[in-house]
């Protein structure tokens, strides 16, 4: 009896100090205005069509066709930093640079990785 009287004190101390954690309800329309706020990758590649991100591009010595590569092999991860990089970005050239500089240094970490070698005087780390 005692044993039984010891485990139950036990387990019951052990019990309170297990708090419960209840989850937020979000609504519809806030899901909605999260998918609408995120830019996809079909939208970044839009965004490389415009003539002033092709003459940086160009500029820098990136091809269109490697920066369109490079896009279409985003992970969600690095599409998510895209996109809060673009949101947080003044309105018009300031975020097309963001869209240029975020592309550049997604193709200088290939490059350093050695998936690519776009830029000749960077050398994969291997």
């Amino acid at each position: 009896m005692k044993k039984v009287l010891a485990v139950a004190v036990t387990m019951l101390t052990c019990l309170t100090c297990i708090s419960t954690v209840n989850a937020g309800l979000i609504s519809s329309e806030q899901v909605i205005a999260q998918q609408q706020s995120m830019y996809t990758k079909q939208q970044v590649l839009e965004m490389l069509n415009s003539a002033e991100v092709q003459d940086k591009l160009v500029t820098l010595g990136v091809s269109i066709e490697d920066a369109e590569m490079r896009i279409a092999s985003m992970t969600d991860q690095e599409l998510m930093k895209l996109n809060s990089q673009i949101n947080d970005m003044p309105t018009a050239a300031g975020g097309i640079v963001g869209v240029v500089v975020t592309v550049l240094v997604v193709l200088v970490v290939l490059d350093l990785v050695g998936v690519t070698d776009v830029f000749s005087f960077i050398r994969p780390i291997n």
